[in-house]
């Protein structure tokens, strides 16, 4: 494997100077706010210990995935980062689902707790932004389920908050596979066993919050960590549920997810991906936890997100947005350079080198939702490839000198039922259902800034010097570059 567990992956990036311990912090205020700001200033990973209140060994880590470099460390990469990018591509698509192992015993049971033993609120959990509506122990988690009918199990990533000793809350969107799962345990009137798993190692985290990998329709997220780690993922089974629990895991936390027609407790408000605090305190679904597992001197991971304009809280390698690349090459769409994220959440940038007539046309038809989830409010800009994607003075020039507004700019129907989403008005959120939530209509922007095919060879030409002249000046005049203001 990769990595055994959490713990080495720490020591390698302390090894690489890429990791800042901290002693004294405290859960309510110091150790969201440490977080919230080195993430946006690009800083290493933190590692909290001494926490008051919580006996010494008592861990917090954060800020493991937001810098490519960290991430690229956690997935065996090395390199650049658009090149990691590209490296990750390739080797995904040669994915092969290797199933997991069952080990008689392994590290997350070194402590049991079940029954009226059971205390949640043993654990250091932080409130991870001031105005939280609570402590959240599942931000960078694994919820794990298994499909009544297929055998399929998911581990997802959704927000945990700790309600009682007993009880937490949690909020998952409609749709995603956890809760596809948990609706047929429901509509067969039975609650849905599931496990929690908190600062599992680094590969699985990052495959559970999805945002460098979606795994294919059916396939387990551990079976993806298996063909990443190219060796099975050990797992323990829950003694309560017989779920697969990461045998090496720091915290598990095993129970059921309690049906919306039975019991909701409040939950939240939570500052989310957006950037915002969208979805306020609303009832939401209950977990009874029936069973906590721990290792010695346990470490929660918490990766909770932080507004988008500085930093990024999640696994990323870079900006690069290789998932919607993929998908434009599957469907038939040549001469894709680069998809980029100019602007989180959803604001993409598409660098395209034009190849014939409707060329653009077929790319925006690619971008097309047809209905699918969650495909609402992303705004699209297509570019030449003669475009800097990083560079938004770049974007904007293009937009403002290449788009002609009316035929440039198109509003493509969609259709999302996210409710973290800060534009759904008040009235069109929904609380949790075994039917799922209601779908609220958010449309898409396409801003097609490309130079027009037709007359692509008469289009007046850049004013802009050569790259190799713009190098070799640079080269002969370095220390007048190297200035302040330069």
């Amino acid at each position: 494997m990769l990595w055994t567990d959490l713990r080495e992956f720490l020591d390698r990036l302390d090894a690489r100077g890429e990791l800042r311990k901290v002693a004294g912090a405290t859960w309510q205020e110091d150790i969201g706010a440490l977080t919230e700001l080195m993430t946006e200033r690009r800083g290493p990973a933190l590692l909290f210990d001494d926490v008051p209140g919580y006996a010494s060994g008592y861990r917090v880590a954060s800020n493991l995935y937001t810098s490519a470099r960290r991430t690229a460390i956690a997935l065996g990469l090395e390199g650049e980062p658009r090149d990691m990018a590209q490296e990750w591509r390739r080797r995904m698509r040669d994915m092969k689902p290797v199933p997991w192992q069952e080990m008689a015993c392994g590290a997350v049971l070194e402590n049991v707790q079940t029954g009226n033993d059971v205390d949640v609120a043993k654990f250091p959990v932080p409130k991870w932004h001031e105005n939280d509506g609570g402590r959240y122990i599942g931000t960078g988690v694994c919820v794990i389920n298994r499909d009544p009918d297929t055998g399929f199990v998911n581990a997802g990533a959704y927000r945990v908050s700790i309600a009682d000793a007993h009880t937490c809350a949690a909020f998952i969107e409609h749709g995603k596979h956890g809760y596809r799962i948990a609706q047929k345990h429901w509509q067969a009137g039975r609650k849905c066993p599931i496990v929690i798993s908190v600062g599992q190692e680094p590969v699985l985290t990052a495959l559970a919050g999805s945002s460098i990998y979606h795994a294919p329709e059916g396939v387990s997220e551990l079976e993806v960590a298996g063909y990443i780690h190219g060796s099975p993922y050990p797992v323990v089974c829950g003694q309560v549920t017989g779920l697969p629990i990461p045998a090496n895991g720091e915290i598990a936390l095993e129970g059921f997810l309690v049906s919306p027609a039975e019991r909701l407790i409040p939950e939240g408000p939570f500052g989310e991906w957006t950037g915002y605090y969208a979805h306020g305190r609303r009832p939401e679904l209950v977990v009874e936890i029936a069973a906590v597992y721990h290792r010695d001197n346990p470490i929660i991971f918490g990766q909770p997100p932080t507004r988008p304009v500085g930093g990024y809280y999640n696994p990323n390698l870079g900006n690069d947005d290789i998932e919607w690349q993929e998908r434009l090459e599957r469907s038939g769409v040549g001469g894709i350079q680069r998809i980029y994220f100019l602007a989180r959440p959803n604001m993409r940038v598409v660098a395209l080198r034009q190849q014939h007539e409707g060329h653009v046309a077929e790319v925006i038809q690619a971008l097309s939702p047809g209905g699918s989830q969650y495909s609402g409010h992303h705004i699209w800009v297509l570019v030449d490839d003669d475009v800097d994607v990083e560079n938004v003075h770049e974007v904007m020039w293009a937009i403002a000198s290449r788009c002609a507004p009316e035929h440039g700019v198109a509003v493509i129907p969609g259709n999302a039922v996210w409710q973290l989403d800060p534009r759904i008005p008040p009235e069109d959120r929904s609380l949790p259902g075994t039917e799922g939530r209601q779908s609220y209509t958010a449309h898409n922007l396409v801003i097609n800034a490309c130079r027009p095919y037709r007359w692509l060879s008469d289009f007046p030409p850049v004013a802009v010097n050569s790259p190799a002249l713009r190098e070799a000046t640079l080269r002969k005049w370095p220390h007048l570059f190297n200035q302040k203001g330069a």
